[in-house]
């Protein structure tokens, strides 16, 4: 076992922006708000962090873009060129990454519901890399293979029930996510090992696990390595031409949104040296899969409101915005708290407390301030930006109260804006919602 030394977290940590205040007041004066906008930059700046974070490892390196972070073409395209993997979960995510002219060798996919059908479409799409959580789901993926007569390489998705200290658990016990290294049933690693060794058409990779987002102590890393060793010595004693040739640590290398977090160097240094050990053990030379979804996406965006409406209320300020959690629903569900800061910028002191809250009839429309925010001067007609909004905006925008969706820009990396989301039309709205399909009525009355 290696044990976690803990440098302190980066106090030094900051929300800093992306792009100059003339490039957002422009924008928006011209376009309107609200607005998302996207630099190409930082995505790939954030993927070489990543890829870098993880250079003390002995073995190979590849870093997998969760394309549920941010489905956007332009945005699948920036990481495609940049040769990363992507970890996709439904056969809609695989349709975007092939119309957007993805190589479908770079797939990792990885289902939950796992059905057959889904199973089906990825093999005839040409997925030919899997990872299973259940027996059911690895029955299903069998029938498919057999069906089709593809071959496939399979990794299993294990839960190490170790503990996460994270804003997102998904290892903790009774997870709907992976099977238990062990507990008698079929629903467990060694069931699901025997099977798939025992099928000609599929070939053990590996193991891949998934503890968490937003992990804050990275000895849960460390935890779920240690509890993975043992399981693999012990099955290569049941199996002895057993090969494990991938680990895949999943993702929840953190943002900063306002408080300190774990760098990717440092957690990477603390991963690396637990698997150098982890593979001079086992006696593979095995690859090292590093999953990300918010840590890649997050910092390129920010959404561009502009305050509406303002009152005062007992000794609080309202300040009213032309967005709503129906463009970052993360505020709602998860509380999450966005660095927010006002153009054009105000230095004096403001002792009022200030409320911001959306435009949607919705008491849960009040957008958590993070510790990094900065609303000094908020006023009528000024511009509010989000700071640190890539990932999970966009995939979770929702008509509610019949909103649009707002157009995307993207900042090339020559300078130039791009539009790569247009933004929605009402009408295109209400024909999606079903107006397109209602017959002219009758009049319920005539004229004499």
């Amino acid at each position: 076992m290696v044990e976690v030394g803990y440098p302190s977290l980066e106090e030094s940590q900051t929300a800093t922006p992306v792009f100059s205040d003339s490039e957002i007041v422009e924008l928006s004066n011209k376009y309107g708000t609200p607005i998302f906008l996207v630099d190409e930059e930082t995505l790939v700046n954030r993927l070489n962090t990543l890829r870098r974070a993880y250079r003390e490892y002995v073995g190979d390196v590849h870093v997998a873009y969760s394309m549920k972070a941010n489905f956007n073409p332009s945005i699948l395209q920036v990481f495609m060129r940049r040769g990363a993997l992507f970890d996709i979960t439904s056969v809609g995510e695989l349709h975007f990454f092939t119309k957007s002219g993805g190589d479908v060798s770079r797939i990792i996919y990885t289902s939950v519901t796992e059905e057959e059908n889904e199973f089906e479409k990825a093999l005839k799409d040409g997925v030919r890399r899997f990872v299973v959580g259940s027996y059911n789901g690895l029955q299903n993926l069998v029938a498919a293979v057999n069906g089709s007569k593809k071959a496939v390489n399979v990794l299993i998705r294990i839960n190490p029930e170790v503990a996460v200290k994270a804003v997102v658990r998904s290892a903790c016990r009774n997870s709907k996510f992976g099977v238990p290294y062990s507990n008698g049933k079929k629903d467990s690693a060694p069931t699901l090992l025997k099977t798939i060794l025992a099928e000609p058409l599929m070939s053990f990779e590996g193991f891949h696990f998934h503890l968490g987002s937003q992990i804050e102590d990275i000895s849960c890393y460390v935890g779920a390595l240690d509890r993975l060793e043992g399981f693999i010595e012990r099955m290569k004693k049941q199996h002895p031409n057993l090969s494990v040739k991938i680990i895949d640590i999943g993702g929840g290398t953190p943002v900063f949104y306002g408080t300190p977090v774990p760098s990717p160097d440092e957690i990477g240094r603390i991963v690396s040296k637990r698997l150098n050990l982890f593979v001079e053990r086992i006696g593979e030379k095995v690859t090292l899969v590093v999953e990300s979804g918010r840590f890649l996406s997050t910092e390129a965006s920010v959404l561009v409101t502009r305050v509406v409406n303002s009152k005062i209320y007992a000794d609080q300020k309202f300040i009213y915005v032309d967005a709503g959690f129906h463009l970052l629903l993360d505020a709602a569900l998860l509380h999450q708290s966005y660095p927010q800061y006002v153009l054009p910028r105000s230095f004096e002191d403001d002792s009022v407390k200030v409320k911001l809250a959306g435009r949607l009839c919705d008491s849960y429309d009040i957008f958590p301030l993070s510790q990094a925010s900065d609303l000094k001067g908020a006023d009528l007609g000024k511009i509010i930006v989000f700071q640190n909004v890539g990932a999970y905006s966009l995939v979770f925008g929702m008509p509610f109260h019949c909103q649009t969706k707002p157009p995307v820009f993207m900042r090339r990396l020559n300078g130039q804006f791009d539009l790569i989301r247009p933004a929605q039309k009402i009408e295109e709205l209400y024909e999606e919602e079903g107006g397109a399909l209602l017959q002219p009525q009758p009049s319920d009355y005539s004229q004499s």
